[in-house]
């Protein structure tokens, strides 16, 4: 228990630490993290304590919207938060509060789901691998950060966690309880997040894969019918809104169908099949090279030695896997639900691989003793990984950075050219710039005074740049990153402005400390580059 007890410490430390990343200040009155301003609006709609419950919005489960209203609500009770009566941005300090609470709750659940996989290690293969597989966890580089975001990733692979726990139980006896519980918490889960309810195959394989009776008569069992009707339960305990308001729920459900089939702007265009891209891009920078090639053949050994409990985790492991990779929209946090089983697998077969070893003579003694350095390497190396993205999110912004520099450098009244509409990327030059929609933007860049912002409806146009010759061009990182990858004309016409007709006149970047010998093979992916994006600001060069 000790052992645990440090293990859980350490993926507090690990995660806590900047979680006060992007939150609004008088300069900008949203996060910067994209996704958070959405759901903490969502929870501003509801009171769970006082019964209004239709947050009306959909595209996820709202059992985390509620979570945050908790928190939300008790903090205000206690005095921690002043909810403004009227315009929420007039008191930023109080709204990067209301922020920091629903961060709170999701560090929480963070932390938790690793003891959780402690627990399910241990339940499942001895307290060794459960061990080993919370250190996994704990140090996690896309778990540790996303851990510390208001968004549903994180809190619902608690529940798959938890559902998991009570699924590789079931064989031991075959106990109602753990029935009941697996298929509550798998509804919890998909409730919070809809396709972690996959999870809900756990229990049903892990039922269908033991027991006395014939097949025929497993699948006719009253047991999985209670499993079936508390998922449901707690699917409606999480999202009542199925119910309170159905129409809308259908239709915030199927655009997030159609959402994941027709993509995400450009983020993933040109990018391998989804099954192809999380392994070579979402969970080689999520995982770690060492932890992804654990995992990899933790897979592959629990294919082969198919115990009840390996059938149960592979249920959802490869289901959940099926669902993810044949998606158009491939967000790197897509995979976090998968994490538990994979770090899991990966620390059984280590610590059945290093136990044979010190069992066998003298020579398998010592390559035992060798593997379990190589594993301790492994581990260092990926705490260090998350330590230097860690160290990101504690520096000084790079938005903040540059809407400083041109404060002071750029005279004001100057024209300043943005190749798109403002968003979360772009330097809060106007506190608004992070409204939610594009319309609102742009009638902020119109209504702006302190500079003049040259901005066309039309994104990257190269020919309304040099024509509206600004005196300086800013562009972020989120802007060019995916335009520049897939050869956009639209993007090369407008460098080619840019090189013909301006200069660098600063750049700020915020790289992680490894940089050079980790990161260029892993390149990051989008939703794990929030923090420091790389910012240009370009002058326009003075003729004769």
């Amino acid at each position: 228990m000790p052992a645990a007890i440090a293990v859980v410490a350490l993926a507090a430390g690990l995660r806590i630490w900047g979680i006060g990343w992007g939150l609004p200040t008088s300069l900008h009155y949203f996060s910067y993290h994209p996704d958070e301003t959405v759901t903490l609006f969502a929870a501003l709609k509801v009171n769970f304590f006082e019964g209004q419950l239709d947050p009306g919005f959909y595209n996820y489960g709202s059992l985390y919207i509620y979570l945050v209203n908790i928190a939300v609500v008790l903090g205000a009770s206690c005095g921690l938060i002043s909810i403004p009566s009227g315009d929420i941005f007039s008191a930023p300090g109080e709204f990067a509060k209301i922020y920091m609470a629903g961060r709170a709750v999701a560090v929480l659940l963070g932390i938790a789901t690793v003891y959780l996989v402690y627990l399910l290690g241990k339940r499942a293969y001895g307290r060794g691998t459960g061990l080993l597989a919370a250190l996994f966890m704990a140090v996690m580089p896309i778990h540790v950060m996303h851990s510390r975001f208001l968004a549903v990733d994180v809190p619902a692979t608690f529940f798959v966690v938890l559902a998991l726990v009570f699924a590789v139980r079931i064989p031991e006896g075959h106990r109602l309880r753990d029935y009941l519980l697996s298929g509550l918490f798998s509804g919890l889960a998909a409730g919070t997040k809809y396709n972690a309810g996959l999870v809900i195959l756990a229990p049903i394989v892990a039922h269908l894969a033991t027991g006395r009776a014939r097949p025929a008569l497993r699948v006719l069992s009253p047991r999985l019918l209670a499993v079936l009707l508390t998922a449901v339960v707690g699917f409606l305990i999480g999202t009542p809104g199925a119910l309170i308001n159905r129409d809308r729920f259908v239709n915030d459900f199927l655009f997030e169908v159609v959402h994941a089939k027709v993509g995400h702007g450009l983020i993933f265009v040109g990018t391998p099949c989804g099954y192809v891209h999380h392994v070579t891009c979402s969970l080689l920078a999520g995982m770690g090279l060492p932890l992804l090639a654990l995992a990899c053949i933790g897979l592959l050994y629990a294919i082969y030695r198919r115990r009840p409990s390996d059938l149960a985790l592979l249920a959802f492991v490869i289901a959940y896997y099926a669902v993810i990779g044949a998606a158009e929209v491939k967000f790197a946090r897509y995979t976090i639900p998968l994490l538990p089983v994979l770090a899991i697998l990966g620390a059984r077969v280590s610590v059945d691989l290093v136990g044979r070893l010190w069992a066998g003579g003298l020579l398998a003694r010592l390559a035992g003793y060798l593997a379990a350095i190589v594993l301790s390497l492994a581990i260092v190396c990926t705490a260090a990984y998350s330590v230097a993205i860690d160290a990101v999110f504690v520096r000084p912004d790079t938005r903040d950075l540059a809407a400083a520099w041109v404060r002071r450098n750029v005279p004001r009244g100057s024209s300043i050219g943005l190749p798109t509409i403002p968003w979360f990327y772009t330097p809060p030059l106007d506190p608004y710039f992070g409204l939610l929609e594009p319309a609102e933007r742009y009638e902020r860049v119109k209504e702006f005074t302190d500079y003049v912002l040259v901005v066309s409806e039309s994104e990257w146009n190269a020919g309304f740049l040099r024509r509206e010759s600004p005196d300086y061009v800013i562009l972020s990182e989120f802007e060019y990153r995916d335009r520049l990858r897939i050869r956009d004309a639209a993007a090369r016409e407008y460098f080619d402005v840019l090189r013909s007709d301006y200069r660098l006149e600063r750049e700020f970047r915020s790289p992680p400390a490894l940089e050079k010998w980790v990161f260029p093979a892993y390149a990051l992916p989008h939703d794990m580059s929030y923090a420091g994006p790389t910012i240009l600001i370009y002058h326009r060069k003075v003729t004769d």
